[in-house]
């Protein structure tokens, strides 16, 4: 399980919020593999993870047009690539069943890149959108 840390707030009241209920659904899936029904909620986790992240990510693309981000461009490759990435689960997933290779995976491309992404990616986004506009 993710206990949500202050470290992983941008600063961005509507992003952290997102990223909020992010982790709270990958808690409510690693939940669910600790109980050993992680087929009944793997597709599940994944069709509300294509739709939110798409959402989400949508949400901080227009935040950092808004004010000139300068590593929009970066930043919108590393959503691309983890939209094809939980695409290809789902994919996978219909081919071939639940799995516990696809739970695992699903597991690790979400902590992983989550937290990752977070920490390392969208902190910086949160800097920039407060050190040059009023939002929050």
């Amino acid at each position: 399980m993710i206990t949500w840390r202050d470290n992983y707030n941008v600063g961005v009241d509507q992003i952290d919020s997102q990223h909020k209920e992010l982790v709270a659904r990958l808690n409510d899936f690693m939940e669910a593999c600790a109980q050993q029904k992680a087929k009944e909620k793997i597709e599940e986790t994944l069709e509300f993870l294509k739709s939110y992240t798409m959402e989400h990510f949508q949400d901080e693309e227009t935040l950092m047009k808004q004010v000139a981000y300068p590593e929009y461009d970066d930043h919108k490759k590393e959503h691309d690539n983890f939209v094809a990435q939980i695409e290809q689960l789902i994919q996978q997933v219909r081919e071939k069943g639940t799995s516990v290779l696809a739970t695992i995976k699903l597991n690790r491309v979400l902590v992983e890149w989550l937290l990752n992404h977070i920490q390392r990616i969208d902190v910086k986004v949160g800097d920039y959108i407060k050190a040059n506009s009023d939002q929050q």
